[in-house]
């Protein structure tokens, strides 16, 4: 029996919308080679969403993690308009009052039952996907037994073989930009239909092209030796507190506020601040309610790190100040070190694909 008030949690895994039933559909962008780099890539970048990296494995945050609880905030107060002012906010009071007559009566009831109820019902639905779920449903590649694993809402873990998966570039246009996508596809036996996708944490709406350099640090940590490690850990800047602890209030903040464009994008998100200020509270309540998620223990097992792992990076290792680098807040001399850091070990990794796979044709 289809329950009308089921809770259904906000789940990438199993709730993303991904437009296209086929990779030979035209809507899809581009299908990325796993086997051959970019030699043209102008650098590799985790893009600030990396929770854990080591010689075993690496685990990502999952697509919706950027903006929890902005649909748990957009969905409350369509809610509240809805049914507590539209539907009770009239029927208490006439009742309570008496003495209308049956024609209002009538037209309140059509209004109600075609336009209050429904809405009330489908923003409740999307008001309560996030809240008492996963703080974050992670997703894990590990470059060992080269799989996938993928947690979802309920505990259950979606477990794929790297190889079996197809990632594609995907854009969904909207009204002022389009906006880009990459999606692991689970396909059938003709290798075309998509039974099953998985979307990566970031998107982005302007140059697709810098999507590519997010791939080439997920492909080159699963398919590149072991030379590459420590320069795809050294690329990372900081990472997201959210492995076996609850992300607090104001790295919530932070987060929401961060920017990828120095103090340029800096001045553009000053004028958001009261904005972020404000979707930081639905974040915190979101986080407080949901529970950490936890890996099986054959998980764990299969995705245990050597015990003296030269290859270690996760929020532990963040810097001291870290809403300054999230913030673009860093001094000159600070920020040249940094860069200089990060910049070196992206150089690196560039240099050897190039090294290796700028004399073929490389397959897009």
């Amino acid at each position: 029996m289809f329950n009308l008030f089921k809770r259904l949690a906000k789940d990438p895994s199993k709730r993303f919308y991904k437009g296209f039933l086929r990779l030979s559909d035209k809507r899809v962008f581009k299908i990325y080679s796993q086997k051959t780099g970019d030699p043209d890539v102008p650098g590799i970048s985790g893009f600030d969403s990396v929770v854990r990296m080591n010689s075993t494995y690496l685990e990502l945050v999952d697509r919706y993690y950027n903006w929890r609880g902005v649909l748990t905030l957009g969905a409350a107060i369509i809610f509240y308009i809805m049914f507590i002012r539209g539907f009770l906010g009239l029927l208490i009071p006439m009742l309570w009052e008496g003495g209308y007559p049956l024609k209002t009566w009538i037209y309140l009831i059509v209004v109600w039952c075609l336009i209050s109820l429904p809405l009330s019902w489908a923003a409740y639905r999307l008001m309560v996907s996030e809240i008492f779920f996963s703080t974050y449903y992670p997703i894990r590649f590990n470059r060992k037994n080269r799989m996938v694993y993928v947690y979802q809402s309920g505990g259950t873990v979606l477990s794929i073989p790297w190889e079996e998966l197809k990632f594609v570039l995907y854009p969904t246009k909207g009204r002022l930009s389009t906006q880009w996508t990459i999606v692991g596809c689970l396909t059938g036996d003709d290798g075309d239909t998509v039974t099953g996708a998985i979307p990566l944490p970031i998107n982005v709406n302007w140059d697709p092209a810098d999507l590519t350099m997010y791939w080439e640090f997920i492909r080159c940590y699963m398919e590149e030796g072991d030379e590459y490690l420590p320069d795809l850990a050294g690329s990372i800047a900081w990472c997201p507190p959210v492995e076996k602890q609850k992300e607090g209030w104001l790295f919530g903040l932070l987060y929401l506020s961060k920017q990828w464009f120095g103090r340029l994008g800096l001045l553009v998100n000053a004028l958001q601040l009261p904005l972020f200020f404000v979707l930081s509270f639905p974040r915190w309540l979101v986080m407080l309610t949901c529970k950490i998620p936890e890996w099986p223990a054959e998980v764990v097992a299969a995705c245990q790190p050597a015990e003296n792992d030269p290859v270690n990076k996760g929020a532990e290792h963040n810097p001291p100040q870290v809403w300054r680098p999230m913030l673009g807040l860093q001094g000159k001399e600070r920020y040249a070190r940094t860069f200089a850091k990060e910049r070196g070990a992206m150089d690196r990794v560039v240099a050897r694909l190039k090294a290796k796979y700028g004399g073929q044709n490389h397959a897009d």
